[in-house]
């Protein structure tokens, strides 16, 4: 069942300095465009401010496990956040970057941290991307906005190599909500992954008042079969 969507006006709701819309998400590819759009600008402060320790600790899984000239995609990069953590884990390789976002795009290329950067919404499927083409793929703090697991996770699989790496953060909530682990168990037995591994929750957004100690993420890596 798709999850209910949220709507939200984000402009009111930074006014008040209320991100409560964060801990509801929504499902509407153009809502989750629009805001973050509006976001782009202060999003690094603000994540900083929240203690958002994710792209940090998915570069450093990612770099316990692939050679450091691997050639990677951060499938919802936003501002790139997650692109600047890989660098900052040694990876030399080239990076390609998509984000459902152009504002935060726009943010990303600043960084020069990227290959290639492109507008992609993760609910339309496939992705004018060929198969194969990638050692790793990462995706970080993006499935929250993703309802489709089984289907992002098949294209997921689908963009990368055999024997690479698709490294994926979810909520605890969410995790449990959508039967994620199910989700994965059942792409494993079907063969398109090997080599499931799932971490404890981590704390996600510490300090974002809405996340606390409650929500936290859990940190998925497969290996494609």
């Amino acid at each position: 069942m798709t999850a209910p969507v949220a709507r939200y006006d984000y402009a009111a709701m930074q006014d008040t300095d209320d991100h409560g819309w964060l801990k509801q998400g929504s499902t509407s590819s153009t809502e989750v465009a629009k805001t973050y759009d509006d976001w782009a600008d202060t999003y690094d402060v603000t994540l900083a401010d929240w203690d958002y320790r994710a792209p940090k600790q998915a570069a450093d899984l990612l770099a316990a496990r692939m050679p450091r000239a691997s050639t990677i995609l951060d499938a919802g990069c936003g501002t790139g956040l997650t692109g600047a953590a890989l660098r900052s884990a040694g990876f030399t390789g080239p990076i390609d970057g998509l984000d459902i976002s152009a504002a935060s795009l726009s943010r990303a290329e600043i960084r020069g941290v990227y290959r290639n950067l492109a507008t992609a919404n993760l609910q339309t499927l496939p992705l004018d991307i060929t198969s194969g083409i990638y050692d790793a793929l990462i995706c970080i703090g993006v499935l929250t906005y993703v309802p489709d697991s089984k289907g992002v996770l098949c294209e997921f699989a689908r963009l990368v190599r055999a024997g690479g790496t698709v490294l994926l953060s979810q909520r605890n909530d969410l995790y449990r909500e959508r039967n994620f682990g199910a989700e994965v168990q059942a792409l494993a037995d079907a063969g398109v992954f090997t080599d499931v591994a799932i971490s404890e929750p981590q704390a996600y957004l510490p300090d974002n008042p809405d996340f606390g100690p409650d929500i936290k993420v859990i940190y998925i890596t497969l290996t494609v079969a």
